[in-house]
């Protein structure tokens, strides 16, 4: 049982490396009022494992914080990707539906943190860039990344 237990730590503080690491070298679209966050493509791992919103949440607020984000931003931001995860793995019957919560949350959570936080812009013009840049990250990048780890028995292994 130990081992099993310090397998999901090591997976879950694999999975916030990863994500830190890519937000820090894709830090240039990673912040901001346009925001393609490479790092969220990992959130098609909790449609493979729930435990992995562990492993997310960790990253994401670790990101925030080294990345220079304002308090408010650390927590709420990091909420936005708790939410958007476990939103994910209640709708993962429904893939297109699952990959689409992680855009709306952080659009409508983030957009207002950039609106009121930062001042970088009106909510008509902050809550549909942050959904683009999460749309396009998850439907781009996640949907094929999706399918061509659901095919790899290896993988699906790993999490079983």
């Amino acid at each position: 049982m130990n081992k099993l237990v310090l397998k999901d730590f090591l997976v879950q503080t694999m999975i916030a490396a990863i994500y830190v690491v890519l937000v820090y070298v894709f830090q240039f679209a990673s912040f901001g009022l346009i925001q393609f966050r490479i790092a969220e493509v990992l959130m098609i791992l909790v449609l493979f494992d729930k435990k992995s919103v562990i492993g997310l949440t960790l990253g994401c607020f670790v990101a925030n914080w080294v990345g220079g984000a304002i308090v408010i931003d650390i927590i709420f931001g990091t909420l936005a990707t708790t939410i958007a995860a476990i939103l994910m793995i209640l709708t993962k019957k429904v893939l297109w539906v699952a990959l689409l919560m992680p855009a709306i949350v952080n659009g409508i959570i983030v957009g207002f943190i950039l609106t009121y936080a930062y001042d970088l812009g009106l909510l008509y013009v902050t809550i549909p860039s942050v959904f683009i840049g999460e749309f396009v990250v998850l439907f781009l990048l996640g949907l094929p990344l999706y399918k061509a780890l659901k095919e790899n028995p290896h993988f699906i292994e790993f999490f079983n």
